[in-house]
């Protein structure tokens, strides 16, 4: 009996110092609201300066949590959001050599650090998203979506071989399982305005975690103020939970 007590103490210890000891991959530069975290190391309220650790999963209501990682990838966790970061691997000094997030739904934006674009991978319920390029905001509904401002990303439905490359300047593109498209015109500016907050007002950001939206605003401007933007914005309220 006693063993067997000692045994539990000793396992018990070296799991609570393993918790304390393990090394932060990422630090919350900025928060609104109050998001939440919940993995190994504990359950907690993120702010301003907090630590990120790998298999964190960290849950946003209303507000965000803007995250700078080691390697230079900036991650901003938006409103109605939930993510996992299952794996992040450094390859030494500020490179990643793999870095996995699982996005399990809500709205994001990552802009990639100074690992080499295939180190990361991105996958959500119906989609994966593997990154050729900077700087992207996707969301995670019934759908995931996705709209590149710099760089390239490839998205495909979740096991499944159709993708489809999705180019700067505005590009945007939306998977589920067993499909991939580029979409265009009221489509696109309906998925612009109902799932990616950022592309529309980056106030709530910090400086460093701003993109150029320009290519954006300009579909928006063009396609709003068309004589049919009434079409449009039914055709909004329609996939709202896409």
């Amino acid at each position: 009996m006693r063993r067997s007590v000692l045994i539990l103490f000793f396992l018990s210890v070296t799991a609570f110092f393993g918790a304390v000891n393990a090394e932060s991959i990422a630090t919350v530069v900025a928060v609104q609201g109050t998001p939440k975290v919940t993995g190994p190391n504990g359950n907690r309220d993120l702010s301003a300066k907090s630590e990120i650790f790998e298999k964190d999963k960290i849950s946003v209501g209303s507000g965000n949590a803007q995250i700078l990682f080691t390697d230079g990838t900036k991650l901003v966790v938006g409103p109605g959001s939930t993510l996992v970061i299952e794996k992040y691997l450094m390859r030494g000094g500020s490179t990643a050599q793999s870095f996995s997030i699982n996005a399990l739904r809500g709205t994001y934006r990552f802009i990639t650090g100074n690992g080499p674009k295939s180190a990361y991978n991105i996958k959500t319920a119906n989609a994966t998203i593997g990154i050729r390029g900077t700087g992207f905001d996707f969301w995670v509904k019934k759908k995931t979506g996705v709209a590149v401002l710099e760089g390239q990303v490839k998205l495909c439905g979740l096991n499944s071989k159709t993708c489809v490359n999705l180019n700067a300047g505005c590009e945007v593109g939306v998977a589920e399982p067993g499909s991939a498209q580029l979409v265009r015109g009221y489509t696109k500016a309906n998925s612009i305005v109902s799932n990616l907050p950022y592309i529309l007002n980056q106030s709530s950001l910090n400086s460093r975690f701003r993109l150029n939206t320009g290519s954006c605003n300009k579909t928006l401007r063009l396609l709003l103020n068309d004589p049919r933007s009434g079409e449009g914005k039914d055709q909004g309220r329609q996939r709202g939970n896409d």
